[in-house]
């Protein structure tokens, strides 16, 4: 158990590297590598499993107790977020409207389970996180398919029931059996059973994060001013998501926490799951801007973090958690 320990803090701690070592994987391999694509939406439904542990139906009730963080954050994941890509891949692609479709399907898919590991390392509302995360995750087989068929539906021809059935199996129905598994052990699975996946999750994530950039590997070896456009702007999409969730919360007045985790959830995306339904749904050059997108996200994410403790209520929040701190070890 604790050599699994260690080798899940040395991922977590090193996540960076690691995810831009296996796309480099993928895009040098990817006649060998491409294999996994045949496994990735049972590598994803374990995943979504194994990350959806920490928390059970209660936590959802947070949502009806403190609903406009949630609301703000669902509106810029959902609404603000998908229009600007697409309108920006309209005004940049305007003779490559798959690669709009990409962008779109990008900031359709919910936010990604991976945002509770960087809001514990934040410091930020676990319970809103965790609210977030799993409220999108149990919408995303009406939300994404929606997504798509009310802005791209006239670019692309969409299995529409076949993605729902996909999100089923990968998204709602692991986590609703892993937030029955919390609340039928008392949140003991939390305890117990989620260490010990949680490194097998994250070996998951990087075999899909491997399998996805072996479609990317085509459209790298042979890079046109287009393909370079499209890395700019999905870069530039990616740092909007946090910027726009930071300066709802500082407009709303909220306390720095709920700011950082707003802003944090904002920001990432459920990437793997996007690239696992562009490789099977859509066009190849659909999967390009998602399947690009972990090459930066984690380093990315780990900046952003490292800039919102950095602000004057970063600052601020940082200081009466370390006199939180001194009065504890002084009561002892």
């Amino acid at each position: 158990m604790k050599t699994l320990m260690r080798f899940d803090s040395f991922l977590a701690g090193h996540m960076a590297p690691v995810v831009l070592s296996c796309v480099t994987l993928g895009i040098l391999f990817p006649e060998v590598l491409g294999r996994l694509n045949a496994v990735g939406v049972g590598l994803f439904a374990f995943m979504t499993f194994a990350n959806s542990l920490g928390g059970g139906f209660r936590e959802l009730a947070q949502v009806a107790r403190h609903p406009l963080p949630v609301a703000v954050t669902f509106g810029l994941l959902h609404v603000v977020m998908p229009l600007t890509a697409l309108g920006l891949g309209t005004l940049f692609f305007p003779d490559a409207p798959l690669f709009t479709t990409g962008l779109v399907l990008e900031y359709a898919v919910p936010t990604a389970v991976a945002s509770l590991m960087w809001v514990n390392i934040a410091r930020g509302s676990t319970a809103l996180c965790l609210s977030s995360v799993m409220l999108d995750t149990l919408l995303s087989p009406v939300v994404i398919p929606l997504t798509m068929k009310l802005l791209v539906g006239s670019v692309v021809e969409l299995d529409t029931w076949g993605m729902v059935r996909d999100l089923l199996v990968m998204v709602a129905i692991p986590a609703v059996a892993a937030m029955t598994c919390y609340q039928v052990t008392g949140g003991a699975a939390a305890v117990t059973l989620k260490p010990r996946l949680a490194p097998f999750a994250k070996l998951a994530m990087l075999l899909i994060i491997i399998a996805n950039a072996t479609g990317c590997a085509p459209f790298l070896r042979h890079l046109t001013p287009t393909l370079v456009r499209v890395m700019l702007v999905v870069f530039c999409l990616c740092l909007l998501g946090f910027f726009l969730g930071y300066w709802a919360g500082r407009l709303l007045r909220w306390d720095f926490p709920t700011i950082e985790t707003v802003a944090i959830n904002s920001g990432m995306r459920n990437l793997s799951a996007g690239a696992v339904l562009a490789q099977a749904y859509f066009p190849g050059d659909v999967l390009f801007p998602v399947a690009f997108s972990p090459v930066f996200l984690q380093a990315t994410t780990a900046f952003i973090v490292k800039a919102l403790r950095a602000t004057r209520p970063g600052r601020a929040d940082q200081a009466a958690w370390e006199a939180q701190l001194a009065e504890g070890a002084a009561a002892k």
